[in-house]
């Protein structure tokens, strides 16, 4: 199995979403948690209304609940500004090498997206059952490592 955060775009998020939780219910997939993400024209992300605020979301699922908070802020900021600098440092790789940087880049301005903490035996499953979708993946041990504390 490999887990991976998963942003699918280019589809209703709902509807991947169903298709998630149908794979997950099938024992093709282990769903562990997913959030409907909107970022408006000016890069700034939020919950859809069904996964309630940010803090409700972590306390929920505490994992992918600390990525989604940190994509909370705009994506200009997160890429390029402070935040980026004090999660990070004096990181030797740039804001596109980042995971958190892809994660965040994957979702588009004016748009939605389906990010999901998912671990899967064979991703081309999820790539077939999304087709026309646009699926972006990062090994959470990655995204985990960028956060900083082994334990998100």
């Amino acid at each position: 199995m490999t887990e991976n955060v998963v942003v699918v775009t280019g589809v209703d998020p709902r509807a991947a979403l169903d298709t998630l939780q149908a794979l997950h219910e099938a024992g093709s997939l282990e769903l562990r948690a997913a959030a409907v993400v909107r970022r408006d024209a000016d890069g700034h992300l939020s919950l859809d209304h069904e996964a309630g605020d940010a803090v409700s979301f972590a306390e929920r699922h505490p994992r992918l609940g600390a990525v989604v908070t940190l994509l909370l802020g705009p994506l200009d900021t997160l890429l390029f500004g402070n935040q980026l600098v004090s999660l990070f440092g004096a990181s030797e790789r740039t804001a596109e090498e980042l995971a958190v940087g892809q994660v965040a880049q994957a979702v588009p301005a004016g748009g939605e997206a389906l990010i999901a903490d998912v671990d899967e035996p064979d991703p081309g499953l999820l790539d077939a059952k999304l087709a026309g979708a646009t699926l972006t993946r990062r090994p959470y041990s990655e995204v985990e490592k960028e956060l900083g504390n082994g334990s998100v």
